[in-house]
């Protein structure tokens, strides 16, 4: 199943790709929902950033006291509900704690067996696990950044790209993976071991 969680962070108008089986919004996340002419199935959030809305909508209201974030809640409830490929829309902002905390739940999305996506108008961020992948250019990304999730990360080879190598380590707490750029349409990747944190940007 394939899940759209619009959350509350910074709006933006993407151009979605793909049909949903579930659309969850955050918060104030279903005002942006309205922007894009989205109906959600159902609505999460302790509404401290926006009005709970009235109408024929499902909600599920949490107290402002709690441990999770709204989008937090949503990730959980696609996950329990067999969502195994999520994308989060909205994410992204100028509060950095909240656009580092989304990041994040894409390693939450994967430690439970799903693909997880965050996009915006400019950006997409994925993770990238152990083995052979293509990453494909389909919103004229120009740079393509990697970080490692772990210790280090262990590249075989990267093709496609301004800076192609072979036996690459990315290690924690560095810049090495930073501000490569797209050549080719597709980018092969195959990573050894570790886990890296692939974000497309257009600038």
């Amino acid at each position: 199943m394939k899940c759209l969680i619009i959350s509350g962070g910074e709006f933006s108008k993407v151009k979605l790709k793909k049909t949903y089986d579930l659309i969850i919004a955050c918060d104030k996340g279903y005002l942006y929902a309205k922007k894009l002419n989205i109906y959600p199935d159902i609505i999460i959030g302790d509404f401290d950033s926006a009005k709970m809305p009235k109408g024929a909508f499902s909600i599920i209201k949490f107290d402002s006291i709690k441990d999770d974030t709204d989008t937090a809640l949503a990730v959980s409830y696609a996950l329990r509900n067999g969502c195994k490929e999520i994308d989060i829309i909205c994410a992204l902002g100028n509060r950095v704690d909240h656009t580092y905390a989304n990041i994040d739940l894409l390693k939450n999305i994967y430690d439970n067996n799903g693909k997880g996506c965050i996009l915006s108008d400019d950006t997409k961020i994925v993770i990238i696990g152990p083995g052979k992948c293509k990453i494909v250019n389909d919103n004229n990304y120009n740079t393509l950044s990697l970080f490692t999730l772990t210790k280090r990360t262990k590249i075989n080879y990267i093709s496609g790209t301004k800076y192609d190598g072979t036996d690459i380590v990315i290690k924690e707490g560095t810049t090495k993976g930073v501000s490569n750029e797209f050549v080719k349409k597709n980018i092969e990747l195959d990573v050894d071991s570790g886990l890296l944190l692939a974000i497309m940007c257009r600038i």
